[in-house]
Formats: structure tokens, C-alpha cells, sequence
């Protein structure tokens, strides 16, 4: 009998809690996500839809030919207007040209600053954030090594198996 009444009580504490912590602690607002703006929504798309409504309504009956000549006259004006905005305004929007232009501007700002020697640098994508890297981890490409000898301190050919100072055989 006390098991239950323990029990009840565990529930009852439990869904008082639940009941009243979001009052107690108000959540805290989440960054809102990206939604792209529906075509339809946009001052282009509105006139577009209005002048296809226009031309339905005409052949339907619904409209006469001098309402139609006067609606198409000022739903083209609109869309004349909005695609001239369009036109005006560059798309900062567009998610591909934004990450385009930010490895140009990386790729330039690596190939401005001077190199290490001990960071690997790849011949088509620039340094390498793995300082141990053998390959790129961008394309794949096998990562050039200036490696010396560990006998004569010569530097060493990368893909050569010997050591062109003292004859050595070198690890591949």
C-alpha cells in the first residue's frame, strides 16, 4: 500500500513538474532557419499569377475585353516593374555564389600569405589544415613531401626509394 502511495506521489510530482516548467523557465528563442522566399510570394510572381488569372477570367466569360485590356495594362506595368527590380538587385541570397566566393577569397588569402614549409600544400587546393596529411582531403591527390634523410640530411625526391646523397634506402 505505501509502494502505491509512493508511486502516485513520484507521478504526481512528475507531471506538476512538466505542467509548470515551462512557466519557471521560459525557453530560450532558437535562431530562426532559412526559409527561401516562395516565387509565388514575391512582387514578380504576384503579378505573373494575376495576369494568368486575367487571361482564364477572358476566356471563361468572366471578363469583358476592355476590363481585360485595362487588368493586363496594369498587371504588366507591375511585372515590368518588379523584373526591373529583380534585374537591379543582385542576388546576395544565393547560397552556391555565397560559398563560391568565400573559397575564392580563402584560396587567394592562402596563395597571398607565405607558406610553410612544414604544413603539406596541395597543388590544386592550397595548404592542407592536417599537418600530418599524406593525401588532400578536399581532392584526393597524393600531398608533395619534402622529407630529408635521415642519414646524410640530403633532401629527399618525393617517390624516390633511395636517397640520392648517401644511396640509403628510404621507407616509401
Amino acid at each position: 500500500m505505501t509502494l502505491e502511495a509512493v508511486a502516485a506521489l513520484g507521478v504526481a510530482i512528475a507531471a506538476l513538474w512538466l505542467v509548470l516548467h515551462p512557466l519557471i523557465y521560459p525557453p530560450t528563442s532558437r535562431p530562426r532557419s532559412f526559409e527561401p522566399v516562395d516565387p509565388d510570394e514575391t512582387p514578380k510572381g504576384l503579378a505573373f499569377i494575376a495576369l494568368k488569372e486575367i487571361e482564364f477570367d477572358r476566356e471563361t466569360g468572366k471578363l469583358s475585353d476592355a476590363d481585360y485590356d485595362f487588368l493586363k495594362a496594369e498587371y504588366t506595368a507591375m511585372a515590368l516593374d518588379a523584373l526591373r527590380k529583380e534585374q537591379a538587385e543582385p542576388a546576395s541570397d544565393d547560397l552556391e555564389a555565397m560559398i563560391a566566393a568565400k573559397v575564392r577569397s580563402l584560396r587567394s588569402a592562402s596563395a597571398t600569405t607565405p607558406s610553410d614549409t612544414s604544413i603539406p600544400a596541395c597543388p590544386t587546393c592550397g595548404p592542407r589544415p592536417e599537418a600530418d596529411a599524406v593525401f588532400c582531403s578536399n581532392c584526393g591527390h597524393r600531398l608533395p613531401t619534402s622529407q630529408a634523410c635521415g642519414r646524410c640530411g640530403a633532401a629527399l625526391v618525393p617517390g624516390s626509394r633511395f636517397c640520392e646523397g648517401c644511396g640509403r634506402p628510404v621507407a616509401a
